[in-house]
């Protein structure tokens, strides 16, 4: 038979340690300091990604209306108000004004040249247009957009691909 103790023993106790918790709370000030960096930085908005997005989706939505309209279309940018739009190559310039589509750039933002690959030296992108052909196709031309802080990024569009490549810096075709 068995005898039951009589002096009452407490029950073990469930829990961390203080070391345990510390490692832990050292873990977490870990991780939260090498992501709140990246977190801020994609918070904040930064005005040149801003407006080569900007840019980008004008492009894509002119390739995209030129495709489906099946006429072509041209690109225009006013430096002087920072806009960029698109409007069909036929199109009057009385008529662009009431039916065009465009995007106007942040005011710390600008574009400092459009190239074009193939393009000739008495043709200018800018003021000519940037044309765009019924299926969608654009010549190899490069935007090179900066910022007030001398940041640079360059946006590459390709003939056949339906993607803009983005780049740091400015770039020239060779």
């Amino acid at each position: 038979m068995s005898q039951e103790d009589p002096v009452p023993h407490p029950a073990p106790q469930k829990g961390f340690t203080l070391l345990e918790l510390l490692i832990v709370c050292l873990l977490i000030s870990i991780s939260l300091g090498l992501s709140i960096p990246s977190i801020r930085s994609s918070l904040i908005t930064d005005d040149l990604a801003s407006g080569s997005r900007k840019v980008i989706s004008l492009i894509k939505s002119c390739r995209a209306k030129a495709m489906s309209d099946q006429k072509p279309y041209l690109i225009f940018y006013d430096s002087a108000e920072r806009t960029l739009w698109y409007r069909q190559a036929d199109q009057k310039e009385k008529q662009e004004l009431t039916t065009r589509s465009s995007i106007t750039l942040p005011d710390t933002v600008q574009i400092h040249e459009i190239k074009q690959a193939t393009g000739s030296s008495d043709k200018d992108p800018a003021k000519d247009g940037i044309w765009v052909s019924r299926q969608g196709y654009v010549d190899q031309t490069a935007i090179y957009l900066s910022d007030n802080g001398n940041n640079n990024l360059s946006l590459l569009i390709s003939p056949f691909l339906p993607t803009i490549k983005v780049v740091e810096g400015t770039i020239d075709f060779d």
